[in-house]
């Protein structure tokens, strides 16, 4: 595990009167103890589980053992998901494998991965004319079973596959990933005799990602999820292990937090100077948002508070958003995550040196150029008075990965606690829900 953590510009002469005030902190002290200890009770107490789930080897040998099982007779991994279901295994699969690895010939780098996520029926239909369904197993992931967006789908593809190859056909194929007990989904299970893997039930759907619903599509595509768990664990063991002036998660809660209330500053920037970590920004747009966007405090009182993630990459988005981060309006932070080591280093040759505008780029890396493109981009920001810091990966590598994905959990669960809500709650989007129930007639609803 290799991540620096950059807090400090945040404190920076050149910001001026935007510059971070080091008192507030010292201000917040009983909070942040209070965080910590609240968030550290409650994993203890096993009411919340993404951080026992590292060490739970009874589910992640049951997750190893079913993933060698299928990727050993399919060519093809469909997943079926949404949400939590979906966006931390696409986190971890455009991170950590080939950014085409669909198209690779070596069937020894795992099965192909697909996902099935909006109900876009055009995006359903061109997933099945680039696989065959005999070479292909399909994961559905939903805790409860009653997700409209992926039921509908597995029970278009369960008929499907019943039609086409029968019902052990179907059988030897579906794989569920549901609540060990109960729900739906856990019920069809039981009726059709499907093989499954268990969402614990003190893990919620952004919470997810070290449970199989990330581990077993991993697994199957060839990630190492040994080194993806192991990288999870010393995080954990860093964030443990700290006192509140040390803890990297809570100096994250703790600023963005300031940020919000204090600044006025209700919108997070992730800008990953990575094309492989767009889709970790994703996942995190969603635990972060979904997390602390709540309308009333856990005492009942009207709040509607949360900080607003946006995601955008560099350096594409120099060319599209940063103009209105740099002289938009005041009320945002920017936080860019880099990246030191990249797994291939390409050479710009020295050429056409009659055209200055271009030959001067000529000896320079894409890497090197990358990287400088990333740091104009923090010190624009930061001579513009407007706040920004930066994560820094050594690599992108299954452990940095996991250790970073754990960091935006803890911070976000110390950040229900610094505003005082429920963060692992979601009662604005079951208000939609309810109405999507009435208008598809669903038992109980209309």
């Amino acid at each position: 595990m290799e991540i620096r953590f950059n807090f400090d510009m945040l404190f920076d002469e050149r910001l001026k009167e935007h510059r971070f005030d080091e008192n507030r902190l010292k201000d917040m002290r009983e909070s942040l103890r209070r965080a910590k200890e609240e968030v550290l009770s409650e994993l203890k107490s096993q009411k919340r589980g993404f951080s026992e789930i590292l060490y739970n080897d009874q589910i992640l040998d049951a997750t190893l053992k079913l993933s060698k099982e299928i990727s050993g007779r399919y060519k093809n991994l469909v997943l079926i998901g949404i949400g939590g279901s979906s966006l931390g295994p696409r986190a971890l699969f455009r991170a950590l494998r080939h950014p085409f690895h669909n198209f690779l010939p070596n069937r020894e780098e795992g099965m192909n991965l697909f996902f099935l996520e909006n109900v876009d029926p055009d995006t359903f239909r061109a997933t099945f004319d680039v696989i065959d369904e005999k070479d292909t197993a399909f994961v559905v992931i939903t805790k409860s079973g009653s997700t409209v967006e992926t039921m509908s789908q597995f029970l278009i593809i369960r008929d499907r596959l019943i039609k086409k190859l029968g019902e052990n056909g179907y059988r030897e194929r579906m794989i569920a990933i549901t609540d060990p007990q109960k729900g739906t989904l856990r019920e069809i299970v039981r009726h059709d005799r499907l093989c499954s893997l268990p969402i614990p039930e003190n893990i919620g759907g952004r919470f997810s990602v070290f449970s199989p619903v990330g581990t077993f599509p991993a697994a199957c595509c060839g990630i190492d999820v040994s080194k993806l768990l192991s990288g999870a664990r010393k995080m954990n063991e860093k964030i443990l292990n700290s006192d509140i002036d040390n803890d990297p998660a809570l100096k994250f809660a703790s600023l963005m937090y300031i940020a919000r209330t204090h600044y006025n500053r209700n919108i997070l920037i992730v800008m990953p100077y990575k094309d492989s970590l767009l889709d970790t920004a994703e996942w995190f747009q969603q635990l972060w948002a979904e997390s602390l966007g709540k309308e009333r405090d856990r005492d009942g009182n009207i709040v509607n508070t949360g900080s607003t993630p946006v995601r955008a990459l560099g350096v594409i988005d120099q060319h599209s958003q940063l103009q209105l981060y740099i002289e938009g309006p005041q009320d945002k932070v920017v936080m860019i995550i880099g990246v030191k080591e990249f797994n291939n280093t390409v050479e710009v040759p020295l050429a056409l040196e009659n055209f200055p505008d271009v030959s001067y780029i000529g000896n320079h890396s894409l890497n090197e150029i990358l990287k400088i493109e990333e740091d104009a981009t923090l010190q624009s920001l930061i001579n513009a008075r407007r706040p920004a810091f930066s994560i820094e990966l050594e690599r992108v590598d299954e452990a940095n990965l996991g250790a970073l994905m754990l960091f935006f959990e803890f911070a976000t669960a110390y950040s229900g606690s610094l505003y005082n809500i429920n963060a692992f709650d979601q009662p604005g989007v079951e208000h939609g829900k309810k109405i999507l129930y009435r208008a598809l007639k669903k038992p109980g609803y209309f």
